[in-house]
């Protein structure tokens, strides 16, 4: 038991470590827009936008997600990260939220393989709104991001308490260092990763533009796998195969330290489990990155998710979520 806190306690203390490093940075705009570095533009065939439009799709928004929409319709930023709970508590699905091309419009983007998903737990809530909610499958989505960014971090940050594991309280919408290229064209939208500055910008376009023709950067075309896995070093995860849905719940992926979640809104579903997990003050588990390191003539096994990670001593310490090359997820 003793050597199963110990090692507990080492892997929250690496979380702690981790996520502060990652909550806010500030971005050296020499490095930013170096012509010897290029930023990478990855097509997220994995995801899909659903689009939400009314009178009434703010409100009808703000009471099913875990963040603030306030703060995209008083324009303190232009997106936000949140989560959808069933009413239990657990995560159906992630999202980035933005505002879409015309007024009272939501642009919720999702994993794809749920679209459908998505559409009909929309719907289900929709009652007798005058709301419009389709997925717009024209609607391509890129991630564009560098992965040589020099960034500054700071130490001041509060948490619920100081023990390990604690929650981090000002868990909303944060604002990016990054420079803002959204009114760049009418045709495509451009904003920073919500999350966190070093995932770069969430690119959308419907006429075929790409971030290699429509930005004003350097920028080279990368796969899918890439992303992943430089996603997968920063320890965020996204999609059904990473967030488990109706199973994972939203402070053990770090929805308070990747700004999904507000502590300061008002009711929304799902939010008293996570209000009283917040107000305990401390999570036992929580997604982290992982590396696997090689051995001298010894190829990587191949793991499967849920496969349990093991200390020295043999004892199970966690689990396995997803693996992209020597990088993956893991429930710690």
């Amino acid at each position: 038991l003793d050597s199963l806190l110990q090692e507990s306690v080492l892997i929250m203390s690496l979380c702690k470590r981790i996520l502060l490093a990652r909550s806010t940075c500030s971005i050296r705009s020499t490095r930013l827009f170096s012509t010897e570095e290029r930023w990478r533009s990855a097509q997220l065939t994995h995801r899909t936008v659903i689009r939400v439009s009314g009178n009434e799709s703010a409100t009808f928004l703000q009471g099913l997600i875990t963040n603030d929409i306030n703060s995209l319709v008083d324009k303190e930023t232009n997106s936000l990260h949140c989560m959808f709970l069933n009413t239990g508590g657990r995560v159906l699905f992630d999202s980035i939220i933005s505002p879409g091309f015309e007024p009272n419009e939501f642009m919720v983007e999702v994993d794809s393989g749920l679209a459908k998903t998505v559409i009909k737990h929309l719907n289900m809530y929709k009652v007798r709104r005058k709301l419009q909610i389709e997925a717009l499958k024209n609607l391509n989505i890129y991630a564009v991001y560098h992965d040589k960014l020099s960034v500054n971090t700071s130490p001041a940050h509060q948490t619920q308490s100081d023990v390990i594991g604690s929650t981090f309280c000002d868990g909303g919408t944060r604002g990016s260092q990054l420079p803002d290229f959204s009114g760049q064209s009418e045709a495509v939208m451009c904003h920073p990763d919500p999350r966190v500055d070093l995932l770069g910008y969430r690119f959308l376009s419907s006429e075929g533009d790409t971030p290699e023709s429509a930005l004003s950067l350097n920028v080279e075309n990368v796969s899918l796998d890439d992303y992943t896995e430089y996603r997968f070093k920063l320890g965020v995860p996204e999609g059904a195969q990473e967030i488990l849905p109706a199973k994972a719940l939203p402070l053990e992926y770090n929805m308070d330290y990747l700004h999904g979640v507000s502590f300061h809104k008002g009711c929304y579903i799902g939010q008293e489990l996570t209000a009283r997990t917040h107000h305990t003050g401390v999570i036992r588990k929580r997604i982290l990155p992982i590396q696997f390191l090689e051995k001298s003539g010894q190829s990587q096994p191949s793991l499967e998710p849920d496969t349990s990670i093991l200390n020295e001593s043999g004892k199970s310490v966690g689990k396995l979520r997803r693996v992209s090359a020597n990088y993956g997820l893991a429930l710690l």
